[in-house]
Formats: structure tokens, C-alpha cells, sequence
């Protein structure tokens, strides 16, 4: 059972959040990918252990979340920003410790924001579970040029188009010995139909801005799983493969069965690689 909340960030963002768990727990934030939403990891809830304080996030403009229009564009570091006052805001609900650590589950965009946050905060972060995680690619022309191209799209052909577009990319070409679900892929098409239009092609500009680089990963001395779909064309194994070996510490992969969406085709395999960070975490200093 989740309960549903809003929180107004000094951005002027409006962020809506489900919380699930133990309201005393440790805290474990879930935050979704480009045109994702809470719903997102809804299918790895039963996987989360019920002591967490857990709390799944809607990015501004995702969701049920509201974007300030008057607000600055969206940016990497505006969105970790945002993610800090949330944090902050449910510690103070709850009552508990500011220094008590916080484990994430990022997905994609979320992923990133995730790393950041954590290269930010090392001492405040117990452990990472990535999923599909990217990196800075402002510098690399043809994927600079498709993720302005996206945001083009969504501005001038609608959102509709892009959540077709997201049906396609987040997956892979259907074979007769294997093929992507068909709820997965509606699942995606709704979720990014439902985004705003600006946000959405906010985000894909924020992801391929100069200014968006990559944090210090050596910093970052958590525990952390990176989990790639085995068919992912967006992250491809071989990204969190060298993301895993410039952690500063313990780090490895689980490759599940899936293209972008590892939470939605596979999430017995993402369950079993939380296990795993669960595991490690306890038995960390």
C-alpha cells in the first residue's frame, strides 16, 4: 500500500511522491527515468523490504508532479537540488536523523541524478541500485543532435509523438525467440503521453548541456549495483561496465533480460541484484 504526498520545492516545482514502508525506516528513494513516473518501479515493490522508509519520486512535469513555468529550464543540477529540499523535508516529517544514510534506485535520468547526489553527499548515501544508468553526452555529436532532435519533436509534434517514439527506442525488434511484452510497451506509451511537453524536452536538452558533466565517480564509496538490460539500446551493458570500474568503491553488474525498461520486463532479475546491495550494505562498516 503506498500513500501520495506533494512537496513544493524552493524551485517552485510541485513534487509528488509515493511513500510505502516504514515511515521510521531507513530511507530508499526511487527515482524514474525520462517520461517515467513512480509507476516505474511499482513492480519492484514487493522486492523492497517493508522496514525502509521508502519513497518513490515524479520529476517535475512527470506524473503527477508540477512544473513552475516561471521556473529557470530544467537541469541536471536544478533537479539534484530539488531532490536534496524533498529529502531534507521527509527527514524533518519523519523525525529522523539528517545524517542518516540513503540508498537509491535510479533508473536512466534518475540514475544520473542519482551519481550526482552521491558524489555531492558520499557520507550521506548507504548504497546504489542503477538502472540503465547513462552519463554526460553533451560532447558527442550524434547524441547531442537525437536528444535535441527529441526535444524538438515534443514541442512541435506533440507529445503523443514522443511517447510512440519511447514505445519503440525503450525496447528492441520483436523475433519469434523473443519478443518485448506488449503491456510493457503500452505501459511506456502512456507514461511518457502523460508528461509535459516541456519538461520532457527539458530534460532531453538538460541531458546533452555542456554543462551537465560527469561527477566525480571515484568519490563515491557506497555499494553500488549497476543493472543493464542485456538488449538495451539506449544504455548498453558496456556503459555501466566502465561506470562500474570508476567507483570508488565496491561496485559490480547484473545484466537482466530486457531492453531500457529492466523494472518493467525483468523485475525478478532487478529484485534478485537488490538482494544482492541489501546484503552488501549490512555487511558494510
Amino acid at each position: 500500500m503506498t500513500t501520495s504526498s506533494y512537496f513544493t520545492a524552493p524551485s517552485g516545482h510541485t513534487i509528488h511522491f509515493l511513500h510505502s514502508g516504514s515511515i521510521s525506516g531507513g530511507l530508499l528513494v526511487c527515482l524514474h527515468g525520462l517520461g517515467g513516473s513512480t509507476e516505474t518501479f511499482l513492480p519492484l515493490l514487493p522486492a523492497l523490504p517493508k522496514s525502509f522508509n521508502i519513497v518513490l519520486v515524479d520529476f517535475p512535469g512527470f506524473g503527477k508532479s508540477v512544473l513552475n513555468k516561471a521556473a529557470k529550464p530544467i537541469t541536471v543540477t536544478s533537479t539534484v537540488l530539488d531532490i536534496e529540499c524533498l529529502i531534507s523535508s521527509i527527514k524533518e516529517s519523519a523525525g529522523t536523523s539528517h545524517s542518516e544514510k540513503i540508498i537509491f534506485i535510479g533508473h536512466s535520468f534518475g540514475a544520473i541524478v542519482a551519481l550526482h547526489y552521491a558524489a555531492k553527499h558520499s557520507d550521506a548515501v548507504a548504497g546504489l541500485a542503477l538502472l540503465g544508468a547513462g552519463r554526460a553526452a553533451g560532447h558527442i555529436p550524434a547524441v547531442k543532435q537525437r536528444m535535441l532532435q527529441l526535444a524538438s519533436n515534443a514541442r512541435n509534434l506533440g507529445i503523443d509523438f514522443a511517447a510512440n517514439s519511447a514505445a519503440e527506442s525503450n525496447f528492441y525488434t520483436d523475433t519469434p525467440e523473443r519478443s518485448a511484452s506488449p503491456s510493457a510497451r503500452e505501459s511506456v506509451r502512456k507514461a511518457v503521453a502523460a508528461s509535459d511537453t516541456e519538461s520532457y524536452a527539458q530534460v532531453c536538452e538538460a541531458l546533452v548541456d555542456l554543462y551537465h558533466t560527469d561527477p566525480d565517480y571515484s568519490s563515491i564509496e557506497c555499494p553500488t549495483v549497476f543493472i543493464p538490460g542485456d538488449k538495451d539500446m539506449i544504455s548498453p551493458t558496456d556503459r555501466s561496465n566502465e561506470l562500474s570500474k570508476l567507483m570508488g568503491g565496491e561496485s559490480w553488474v547484473v545484466t537482466v533480460k530486457s531492453g531500457h525498461q529492466q523494472a518493467l520486463e525483468d523485475p525478478e532479475g532487478v529484485g534478485e541484484a537488490l538482494v544482492q546491495l541489501f546484503a552488501r550494505i549490512e555487511g558494510s562498516p
